[in-house]
């Protein structure tokens, strides 16, 4: 058994745009009156760090605020409903479950607890998988890869990701790196000259590698 794991923003959805948006409408709502001041701009970094992790310390006033007036929370209600399905993402992972193939969301968590499952159910994407695992640092998603790969000491693995800085920690050999193209994340030069790496453009090209591994196993 081929057991996959993939990342799910960037990979199997596009929240690009999702976020922007969420985020705008998410302050108009609660502080209608920040859209036409000096402040808006401060606020809407502010909020975007701290969803992606990275607040700094100049900001953790303006939070406290957001936190107060409601307008984090209605930003995670307002998230979902922009984020869109890259084109057959779901039909490839259908496909590989088919397959008798086990299907894994392997990526980390957001900011706000649970968020991550919240986004996955809201979308419609939670049980498309057998099993869903977050993270919240590299820490812990290497803890959890090799728990993983404890419960499955033989099998291959293939993870997806368009994330290429993560595989640089990995140095499982039966494990299949594949970075998912993206406008958005820098390649790693050093990941080319492993016997295990490969970058594709389109999803759909998982099958054909799934195709390669079944020939494999015959």
């Amino acid at each position: 058994m081929v057991v996959y794991l993939f990342d799910f923003d960037g990979t199997l959805v596009d929240s690009t745009g999702a976020v922007e948006k969420a985020l705008t409408i998410a302050i108009e709502k609660t502080i209608p009156a920040v859209i036409e001041s000096d402040l808006y701009d401060e606020y809407y970094k502010a909020l975007f760090l701290f969803i992606k992790g990275k607040l700094t310390y100049q900001y953790l006033g303006v939070i406290h605020e957001l936190v107060a007036q409601g307008t984090i929370h209605e930003y995670y209600k307002l998230m979902p409903k922009y984020i869109k399905d890259f084109p057959f993402a779901k039909e490839v992972i259908r496909t590989l479950r088919k397959r008798g193939r086990r299907v894994i969301s392997f990526s980390g968590e957001h900011t706000y607890p649970g968020g991550k499952v919240i986004f996955m159910k809201k979308t419609n994407w939670y049980d498309e998988f057998d099993e869903v695992i977050t993270f919240k640092g590299t820490k812990d998603m290497l803890q959890k890869f090799e728990t993983l790969r404890a419960l499955y000491p033989d099998e291959p693995f293939v993870w997806v990701d368009d994330s290429p800085g993560r595989f640089t920690y990995i140095l499982d050999d039966n494990t299949l790196l594949v970075q998912k193209a993206s406008p958005y994340k820098s390649d790693v030069a050093l990941l080319f000259e492993r016997q295990n790496f490969v970058k594709i453009k389109d999803i759909r090209e998982i099958l054909d590698i799934d195709d390669g591994l079944a020939g494999f196993e015959g």
